[in-house]
């Protein structure tokens, strides 16, 4: 079935996570529906909305002027310690009118199921959804979507999606985390000192295998990216198509935005996602792309319509 591009526009959300003010300000927001904002990966990162909460209020209102959706990120791993900080960001997002708040750990979401109720809730992809039982599960909680675990494929993606009464977001492209810590592996022990060193592209390299470093987290070396596979996951009924881009430049947002819509005009007007736009994807990525999660391969692998890269 053809899917108009004004119906796409209905059903498709297209959300980029922005850590702080300064990406913000310089964020062409057109391109996109609704913004994470804040970070998941560490309190500490300068301009962080869940610190600066001035920021983060005028953030909400700015895009609400604009007609886009605010969402609230909130530590993957949080410490007893930040519940105090957590709860201050909750109530600002609260008070501004957020539209959702995204929980990654169990006690955060129990935190706002009990205590801030009116609020919606995304459960993210640390909270480790890999069936549609466990979908079900926070459904029944009160969650109103749920980014699955980035690690299924497409098949086990539509099993789990196949849970009716909530929605569904998959990254489509951007930096996944693959594991967590509650330390920074780059911070300096000897005087304690942040030099936020996670903003630079720090890779740990072996042959052709590598993984970034951001300091609580290491991400995949290549940007995934299902750019050539969007019709697949418009079958699937995906409500949210995710851009991991916490740690990537203005610049770079902007254009992945451009390409995505360009992608998404070509399919509505019966054509596919295009050569060029694949292209450009390509040209954004340092170190390459890859996808192969999504089909049941190493996740380094990029799995292309027609062909297969390593």
């Amino acid at each position: 079935m053809l899917v108009t591009k004004s119906e796409m526009k209905r059903s498709v959300e297209l959300v980029a996570g922005i850590t702080g003010k300064k990406v913000l300000d310089n964020i062409e927001t057109k391109y996109f529906d609704a913004f994470y904002l804040g970070q998941p990966y560490c309190l500490k990162i300068k301009g962080n909305f869940l610190i600066a909460i001035d920021d983060m209020k005028s953030a909400v209102e700015e895009l609400h002027s604009k007609g886009k959706k605010a969402y609230l990120v909130t530590p993957a791993i949080p410490k007893e310690s930040e519940l105090p900080v957590i709860r201050k960001a909750l109530d600002a997002a609260q008070e501004a009118g957020i539209d959702a708040v995204e929980a990654h750990d169990v006690g955060i979401f129990r935190l706002l199921r009990n205590d801030y109720s009116d609020l919606r809730v995304h459960v993210g992809n640390f909270a480790n959804v890999y069936n549609e039982r466990s979908a079900d599960v926070f459904k029944r909680l009160g969650a109103s979507r749920i980014v699955p675990s980035h690690e299924l494929t497409g098949d086990e993606l539509a099993i789990v999606a196949g849970v009716e009464g909530i929605e569904f977001e998959r990254p489509v492209h951007g930096s996944l985390s693959l594991g967590m810590a509650f330390s920074c592996l780059l911070k300096n022990e000897k005087n304690g000192a942040c030099r936020q060193e996670c903003s630079e592209e720090f890779f740990i390299e072996l042959e052709d295998w590598r993984m970034r470093s951001v300091g609580t987290s290491v991400l995949t070396g290549e940007d995934y990216c299902l750019i050539e596979h969007l019709e697949e996951l418009l079958k699937i009924g995906l409500t949210s198509w995710r851009f991991e881009t916490f740690f990537d430049s203005p610049s770079k947002i902007n254009l992945l935005g451009k390409i995505y819509n360009q992608a998404l005009e070509n399919i509505g007007a019966g054509k596919s996602v295009g050569d060029e736009n694949v292209q450009a994807a390509r040209d954004l990525a340092s170190r390459g792309l890859c996808n192969g999660w999504h089909f049941g391969k190493n996740g380094r692998d990029y799995i292309s319509i027609g062909e297969t890269c390593v």
